[in-house]
């Protein structure tokens, strides 16, 4: 019974570390992202943001379809 006990601590135990090295990946900024959500904050906060309607509509469509197969 004892060895059945400390296997399944020893699963959890890797869980949570693992669990906690996604969180730390996670929480590390990437570069590229950053960059682009300033830029698209600047262009929000100046009013030149454009919406691409075609894309939108194409995403959603994509979207919609997903969901129904």
């Amino acid at each position: 019974m004892k060895n059945s006990n400390s296997a399944d601590k020893d699963r959890l135990s890797s869980g949570s570390r693992l669990m906690h090295k996604v969180k730390e990946t996670m929480n590390i900024p990437d570069p590229e992202r950053v960059a682009k959500i300033q830029f698209l904050k600047t262009q929000i906060q100046t009013g030149t943001y454009k919406v691409d309607a075609d894309k939108v509509a194409e995403s959603m469509l994509k979207e919609l379809i997903k969901d129904l197969l």
